[in-house]
């Protein structure tokens, strides 16, 4: 177990190469979750899951896009609800627009540097497991 690390934030596994190849620490969901969110200093659960996938979507993506006639179909971004994008929106984090091909969200300055440091801050939690594992990669 590494020192000053919740156990729970983290777990080994089987790295495949030569010979099934040594164990790699990796962090867990909650271990990346709990990482992330307090990195980019966002409320945990849906409002930080949907900061994540925004900045995985390259910072812009549409919540639904227009079908045929009337109908609008749900976007991969559409599934949070906007309980988490209006509190992300109150942040200055992400601006909503919309166009003839849909209705999106696109993050801001202060969103991409916010999500930025939720990536850096999971860095920051895997390296500090590594370390106090002992090093193992």
């Amino acid at each position: 177990m590494t020192e000053n690390t919740d156990p729970a934030l983290w777990t080994t596994r089987r790295a495949f190469g030569v010979a099934g190849g040594p164990d790699e620490i990796v962090l867990t969901e909650e271990g990346a979750a709990r990482a992330f969110s307090v990195g980019a200093k966002v409320r945990r659960g849906a409002p930080a899951e949907a900061l994540e996938a925004l900045w995985t979507a390259q910072g812009e993506g549409y919540l639904c896009v227009r079908g045929e006639g009337a109908s609008m179909k749900l976007t991969e971004l559409g599934r949070f609800d906007q309980i988490a994008w209006g509190h992300l929106r109150a942040l200055g984090l992400v601006e909503s627009f919309q166009d003839e091909h849909g209705d999106g969200v696109r993050l801001t300055d202060a969103g991409k540097r916010t999500a930025w440091s939720g990536i850096e801050e999971r860095r920051h939690l895997l390296d500090r497991c590594r370390r106090g594992a002992g090093g193992t990669t």
